[in-house]
Formats: structure tokens, C-alpha cells, sequence
């Protein structure tokens, strides 16, 4: 099984650039080009959370447009520059609806996914609280298989601009999985990079912005936070024999070369 994970395009106004400069909507159509010629195809596209910049409803018809040539199953997330209410009233079919969160799960062969809303409206920051800990017990089957989805990384980047505004809660979100065995891997966006490391015993990856990147400042810096024009990218994660294997790809395809 293969699962495309894009994040954060932040997508905006048609005739609009973000930061006065970045074509999201030129860098997601891209992103959907490079997805579209993938062999095998992936079964299912995720794009988790900061779809759009500022939560109009232009913004999310447009990156429902973009995501319209997909031929496989997509699955979209809310992340800290979505609007919730607008966010399922774009994409009714998306599994919403759960309490005013927008979470959602899919089962694919032997494999549960689970999606979890980590925002927090008008905030930055991310949370697991009591609503999200009572959907993930509703949702969770220990029975099968699990790979968790969510937009917020629960752990410390080492980025202190990113790490302000983090995910508040982590040390409950781990409490609960030593208990849910189940759940194999965390995958997380966010962030605008590509991070791994592991949670609660667990792999924890998160993914490249297939807009911009965040600057890799490890000084510890408090204002340390600005963006770059690093090369966009996505994940593509591997689910074979109870084992997950995350590939990191640029959405520019390079020429295969073969070997003499």
C-alpha cells in the first residue's frame, strides 16, 4: 500500500502570491502532476492540513479544483491556517463532522488511518486534549493495524520559532499509546520540513511543505522563524508486511538515469 502525504500548501486567492512572491497554487498543481505520475499510484493522497492561508471559501474551491485530476481516493486535514467550519463545508465527503473537530478515519485492507485535529481555532499551536483523546478511543480498533495522521508534531523540533508554536498536550497523547499498541506510526505536518524521529516508542516523521520551507535554525534563537525557498516535496509512505517506510520526494521529477 502507498500513501502520498502533501502538507501545508497554503493555498491561496486566484491572482494573489503569498509573502507577495510564492504561487502555491502553481507549486500544489505541480505537486499533483508529480503524484499523478507515480508507478504504482499511490492508494490514497493525504494533504494534512494548512490547505489554504487564510480560510476563505475561494481559497478551498480552488484547492478542490486542484485536487479534481487525482484518479485515487484523497483525504484532507485540518491544519493552524484552516477554518474548520469552511475546511467540511468544502469537502462534505471527507468523513467530518465529530463534535466540532474535524477528524476522520479510513480503513484500507488491513490498515486504519486515522486523521485528528489538532488545531485550535485562532491559534498557532496545536493541542491534544480530552475531545481529541475520546475521538481517538471512539476510533481506534485494536485489532488492526494503525498509522495516525496529524498536523501538529507532538515533540520538539529543536526550531524554537516552530517549537512556540507546538502541540500542547504531547505527554497525554502519549500516555494514551502505551496502551494502543495498535498504532504503528506517526506521520505529521506543519512544520515545513522533513523531520524523523520517534514518539511514545514509535516512528514520528513529519512533511515538507510542498510550498516553501522553514530555515533548519538550530541556534535556539526565540525569533528563530523565517522561510525558504528550499525545493517543495512530499512524503510517500510504504505500508508492506506490517512495515511503514517513508521516502522523501521533490515534486520536480528528475529524469531516471540508468546504471551501465
Amino acid at each position: 500500500m502507498l500513501i502520498a502525504q502533501l502538507s501545508d500548501p497554503h493555498v491561496v486567492a486566484p491572482g494573489t502570491l503569498l509573502y507577495g512572491s510564492i504561487d502555491t497554487g502553481a507549486l500544489f498543481a505541480a505537486a499533483i502532476r508529480r503524484i499523478a505520475g507515480l508507478a504504482p499510484a499511490p492508494d490514497l493522497v493525504v494533504v494534512s492540513g494548512d490547505l489554504v492561508n487564510e480560510g476563505s471559501p475561494q481559497e478551498y474551491a480552488r484547492v478542490r479544483a486542484l485536487l479534481g485530476p487525482l484518479q485515487m481516493p484523497w483525504q484532507v486535514m485540518a491544519g493552524n491556517h484552516d477554518d474548520r467550519e469552511q475546511l467540511e463545508a468544502a469537502f462534505p465527503g471527507q468523513g467530518f463532522g465529530n463534535g466540532g473537530l474535524c477528524c476522520a478515519k479510513r480503513t484500507m485492507g488491513n490498515l486504519s488511518l486515522l486523521f485528528l485535529d489538532t488545531t485550535i481555532p485562532g491559534e498557532e499551536g496545536g493541542e491534544i486534549a480530552e475531545a481529541q483523546l475520546a475521538w481517538l478511543d471512539e476510533a481506534c480498533d485494536p485489532l488492526r493495524a494503525t498509522l495516525l495522521f496529524l498536523h501538529h508534531p507532538p515533540f520538539a523540533t529543536g526550531i524554537a520559532g516552530l517549537d512556540a508554536i507546538a502541540c500542547r498536550g504531547a505527554d497525554r497523547l502519549a500516555e494514551w499509546l502505551t496502551v494502543h499498541c495498535e498504532v504503528r506510526a506517526l506521520a505529521c505536518g506543519h512544520v515545513h520540513r522533513p523531520m524523523f524521529t520517534s514518539f511514545a516508542g514509535r516512528p514520528c516523521v513529519t512533511a515538507p511543505s510542498i510550498a516553501h520551507q522553514i530555515v533548519c535554525d538550530l541556534s535556539g534563537r526565540p525569533d528563530a522563524l523565517a522561510w525558504c525557498r528550499e525545493p517543495p516535496g512530499f512524503l510517500l509512505h510504504r505500508w508492506q508486511d506490517g512495515e511503514l517506510v517513508s521516502h522523501v520526494l521533490p515534486i520536480d521529477e528528475s529524469p531516471a538515469v540508468p546504471y551501465d
